[in-house]
């Protein structure tokens, strides 16, 4: 497999995809789900390039992106990389004082901010920064302080752009483009305390891609991924990336809390996710079957009873389930695991990989029980996840 520098990435992958679905996101006015084509992904990538050579950001400069997850933000991180720049993403909950540390830290003169509350924080920042001098708004609905007089709508942003100078600056700078550029300052919490910025140039995430082709063969460009962690999160970032790797499409959510409608809207092959999600499923099938009684109440224990039996005694242990507890499983399968697969939203699920804390047992006992592919993994920042 070829593993392109990530400031050909998505360019490369629009040649091989052309007019499919790389990314979708959920229109919040209609409720309806918007498609972007690999084709207009690259040329949205191309054209924030351009805007930020015009705008006088310079290879291996430090820019910030405080937003929640919106397409935005990958039209930013990878026309970063055209430019060799360096993408630091911001939580969009992160207050302030919190904001302001990394940009003095990392010495952030331009900030991609995502709505509202993002945009007030940071020119709050901004008035009183030594460091910080111009924020490019995500949002077109927000409205801008009276004494901003620098800050600029991304719209407005990427005509900057529309020139043969920038152009030629961009593809000069992709064609310098090396493994040992900077890629990314990720700012984790640690043990003590300050935030620690994380530095991760290419090559880390390019070995990540090359193991995980390796471990992760069953994952397909037919697959469907939902974006549901914050990107600021060095897992659902690097997990993103390798989706764009492998031409997997990507459902962005853009708000934590509607999780439970989009999921079930999109019904993802993929969703890479934190262990709370898990507890927050084992809980409402606990709560669930706490309600039933009689025969339906039995029948759902005694699912969960033969899954955990078939799946984990037998065939976790490369042993084979007897004839008569795996014809029970299968029933079971096209019953009651379907049902719950289809309540969730997760029916078509390929795998879900799962990191970020330790997974209780009695969470992955039920889980791979009723037959959800969750993949438990390891990492740290430090280590690309």
């Amino acid at each position: 497999m070829i593993y392109y520098h990530y400031a050909e990435l998505v360019h490369r992958q629009a040649e091989k995809y052309g007019s499919r679905t790389a990314l979708k996101y959920r229109d919040n006015a209609t409720g309806k789900w918007l498609k972007i084509s690999w084709k207009e992904f690259s040329e949205k990538v191309m054209l924030t390039a351009k805007a930020m050579a015009e705008f006088g950001i310079e290879v291996q400069d430090n820019i910030g992106v405080y937003s929640q997850n919106m397409p935005q933000c990958f039209y930013t991180d990878f026309g970063a990389y055209a430019n060799r720049v360096v993408s630091i993403p911001m939580y969009a909950t992160n207050s302030p004082g919190q904001i302001e540390y990394i940009i003095n830290d990392a010495h952030i003169h331009t900030l991609f901010v995502g709505e509202q509350l993002q945009y007030n924080n940071a020119f709050k920042v901004q008035k009183e920064s030594q460091y910080l001098k111009r924020l490019v708004v995500f949002d077109p609905a927000v409205k801008l302080n009276p004494e901003d007089k620098t800050s600029i709508y991304f719209d407005d942003f990427l005509r900057l752009g529309d020139n043969a100078h920038a152009e030629t600056t961009v593809k000069i700078r992709t064609n310098e483009a090396v493994p040992e550029d900077l890629a990314t300052i990720i700012y984790t919490s640690g043990t003590t305390g300050e935030s620690k910025g994380v530095m991760l140039h290419h090559f880390n995430y390019r070995e990540a891609f090359r193991i995980h082709d390796i471990r992760l063969p069953f994952m397909t460009d037919q697959d469907v991924s939902m974006n549901f962690l914050p990107l600021t999160h060095v897992f659902e970032k690097a997990w993103t990336y390798l989706c764009i790797h492998r031409g997997v499409q990507v459902c962005i959510n853009l708000r934590p809390q509607d999780i439970q409608t989009t999921i079930k809207e999109i019904r993802p092959t993929l969703m890479c996710s934190v262990p709370r999600f898990w507890e927050k499923v084992y809980a409402g099938v606990q709560e669930k079957i706490s309600q039933e009684t009689g025969l339906r109440k039995a029948m759902m224990l005694d699912a969960i009873k033969v899954g955990r039996t078939h799946n984990i005694d037998y065939l976790r242990q490369g042993k084979t389930p007897p004839m008569m507890l795996h014809l029970k499983y299968k029933f079971y399968e096209k019953t009651i695991y379907a049902l719950l697969k289809k309540t969730i939203g997760i029916e078509n699920g390929n795998f879900f990989p799962t990191a970020g804390a330790a997974v209780p047992d009695e969470i992955c006992e039920f889980v791979h029980s009723v037959g959800i592919n969750m993949v438990v993994g390891y990492g740290l920042t430090e280590s690309t996840a």
